[in-house]
């Protein structure tokens, strides 16, 4: 059997087991089961002003719905694909297909993706295997399958568990990243990268903005699970409970749009993986999401025919439209920022700490530590809370204040006006047994730092430290010149 062959019969497996297998995540669900709204007893809104109308990367669309990306390259694919695309053109949703690898293998499999036709309007998203950059598809290919199909921007889905899974799976993943970034600049379309059903943790999130992806579709766990469905195409029984162990595995879709979110709060984000009704869809963009994809419902809906998808994308609108009335959201803008979603089950926040290092130069050094702090909020994720900012040392001190060259000048002159150098029983090693030799005099130091302090306390607000137009944090080195520590704690949500 040929690669493309294999391509093919895989693809043909794949749609015949999400249709007649049980192949959901056991184990792990996707979390909004934990999240209710708060009712607004009288909302103040009139039903018919609520609009669920927003953008999908510039796109408009009539709902923060679309059909997740889920097959093509079989026969059976192209009646899928065509309802589908029949039904979202009517309703003005957002398309993804699925992978197109095997319309470089076969290009005789292109009327399985050749949707535009039917669907002139709406974003079309074609697919690819990330991992298939390493495999010879480079720019050029990626160029081809977006001008078959048409397509407004290209996803490239990251699976490597599946991979390692299939007795076929491309396994090598090394240096990804950095070929997601050269086809980030190579394509003129947006790329969105998307997991496949395990979630996508926010170092990663971070990580592909850095490499210049326009969007990422977090793809949690707690929908179809694709080790459950590779486990029913073994016939291996020990491969079988190897890819059994997965069945629970991934972030749940929940955890990983509001953990995205946290450290991403102006990027575009999709959720999708488990997403089974209006009502998730509606949390899911409370939680973050600017647009909530949903394949195993539509795939089953798909099979029934045209009526059976149209019925399904009302219902899922008409919940997602009564909530929002219910809430007092008139718009999707004002859903994604209500504060009427509440976990009923999380614990506190835990803090999150770090410890930054430094090497002074001079004594009287002010070192602007801002930025940094700054940093490692967005790094923690917390979008309001409290920061804490603290010297480990008893001559190096932490103080807010402007950053003005004069007046820094002004603060040292007053340090050593109120306590100068020199003159300090501190300073006297014959009466200090036990000092080593290379103890630095330095009583002046000490008596400074009792005017100061050791620590700030400082407010996040939308992940943002609440300082005023000039403040900024300050470690100050009062003695000589050495290597410093400072420690940050934040806590909130």
């Amino acid at each position: 059997m040929t690669l493309g062959t294999r391509t093919v019969s895989r693809k043909a497996d794949h749609i015949r087991i999400n249709l007649e297998e049980d192949v959901e995540a056991r184990g792990v669900t996707s979390g909004f089961e934990r999240f209710r709204f708060v009712p607004q007893a009288l909302p103040e809104i009139d039903l018919h002003d609520v609009s669920l109308a927003t953008t999908v990367l510039g796109s408009p669309v009539a709902a923060p719905l679309f059909i997740s990306c889920m097959t093509g390259g079989v026969p059976e694919a192209e009646r899928i694909n065509l309802t589908l695309a029949t039904v979202a053109q009517d309703y003005g949703l957002a398309l993804g297909l699925g992978s197109a690898r095997v319309l470089i293998e076969h290009p005789e499999a292109l009327p399985s993706f050749r949707v535009r036709p039917a669907a002139p309007d709406i974003p079309i998203f074609a697919n690819l295997g990330a991992v298939q950059l390493n495999y010879g598809m480079g720019p050029d290919e990626c160029r081809r399958v977006i001008d078959l199909i048409g397509a407004d921007a290209l996803v490239l889905h990251i699976n490597a568990l599946q991979e390692a899974l299939q007795p076929e799976g491309n396994t090598n993943f090394g240096n990804v990243l950095l070929r997601i970034a050269d086809l980030c600049e190579a394509l003129d379309v947006p790329v969105i990268a998307k997991e496949v059903g395990w979630g996508i943790a926010p170092d990663m999130v971070i990580r592909l903005l850095e490499a210049g992806v326009a969007a990422i579709d977090v793809a949690g766990a707690g929908g179809t699970s694709w080790s459950e469905v590779e486990r029913h195409r073994m016939e291996d029984p020990v491969r079988r409970k190897v890819a059994a162990a997965f069945a629970d595995w991934g972030l749940p879709t929940a955890d990983a749009i509001r953990w995205a979110r946290r450290v991403a709060p102006d990027a575009c984000l999709f959720a999708s993986g488990g997403i089974r009704d209006g009502m998730d869809v509606a949390k899911a963009v409370a939680l973050g999401a600017d647009a909530v994809g949903m394949a195993g419902p539509f795939l089953r809906a798909a099979a029934q025919g045209e009526q059976a998808v149209a019925d399904l994308i009302r219902e899922i609108t008409d919940v997602v439209r009564v909530t929002m009335f219910c809430v007092g959201a008139r718009s999707i803008a004002d859903l994604r920022q209500t504060r009427r979603l509440l976990n009923w089950t999380e614990a506190p926040e835990m803090p999150v700490r770090e410890t930054l290092s430094y090497h002074t130069s001079q004594r009287g050094e002010f070192v602007d530590v801002t930025d940094d702090i700054a940093a490692f909020i967005r790094r923690a994720g917390v979008r309001n809370g409290v920061v804490h900012v603290q010297s480990t040392h008893t001559t190096a001190a932490i103080r807010i204040n402007e950053n003005e060259p004069l007046l820094l000048d002004d603060f040292r002159r007053m340090l050593d006006r109120l306590a100068p150098v020199g003159g300090y029983d501190h300073d006297d090693m014959a009466r200090r047994p036990g000092v080593p030799e290379d103890e630095p005099i330095n009583g002046h130091a000490h008596c400074q730092h009792l005017l100061l302090s050791s620590s700030e306390s400082i407010q996040v607000r939308d992940g943002q430290m609440a300082l005023g137009r000039w403040q900024r944090v300050f470690l100050i080195e009062l003695d000589s010149p050495r290597d410093r520590e400072i420690l940050l704690q934040v806590v909130g949500a």
